[in-house]
């Protein structure tokens, strides 16, 4: 018979479940707790939540947030990292970690994860970590938007600079 505080768990995570915008599952054993440390510091600075859940409670909060296909993840020792701001961010962590520990830890390994709405495997997780994140996709798309308009700026003002500059030229050898 689950306990009332089994049952708040299963709520709280449901709810941050089904806000975030994306949600890896990783296998965190074999790590120690220095560095468990410090990847706890480095998703707080990306504004990215980690927690550990049981697998059974976690089971229980996807099905309550309407995720489904994420049961075979479930398995041995699951880390959840989420996020409501960047979809890319936990990812980011997860792989910036991995570069920085220490010899002999075991890195941390994607299991999958629910992108935008949709469950993916591990292969397409660590695709999902080599894309840009939002705001920088937006910074390059505006700035393919602005190139044809500066481009068209210079030929106009370079076009009257020669004007100018001919228009003197022949003043100078008229005087």
């Amino acid at each position: 018979m689950p306990t009332q505080r089994k049952i708040e768990i299963v709520e709280e995570f449901s709810e941050k479940f089904k806000s975030s915008k994306s949600i890896f599952l990783a296998d965190f054993s074999g790590i120690n707790v220095a560095e468990t440390t410090k990847l706890r510091r480095s998703f707080r600075e990306a504004n990215v939540e980690y927690y550990v859940l049981k697998n059974n409670l976690a089971k229980r909060s996807f099905k309550d947030a309407g995720i489904d296909g994420l049961d075979e993840m479930l398995t041995g020792m699951t880390a959840f990292a989420f996020s409501d701001d960047d979809a890319i961010a936990p990812v980011r962590v997860i792989k910036q970690f991995n570069k920085q520990i220490s010899k002999g830890t075991k890195p941390l390994v994607i299991k999958g994860c629910v992108f935008e709405g949709k469950v993916f495997g591990p292969d397409e997780a660590e695709a999902i970590s080599n894309l840009s994140s939002r705001d920088e996709l937006l910074a390059r798309f505006i700035g393919l938007l602005q190139a044809p308009m500066t481009n068209l700026v210079d030929v106009l003002s370079g076009t009257g600079r020669k004007l100018v500059s001919s228009l003197e030229a022949l003043k100078s050898q008229k005087s």
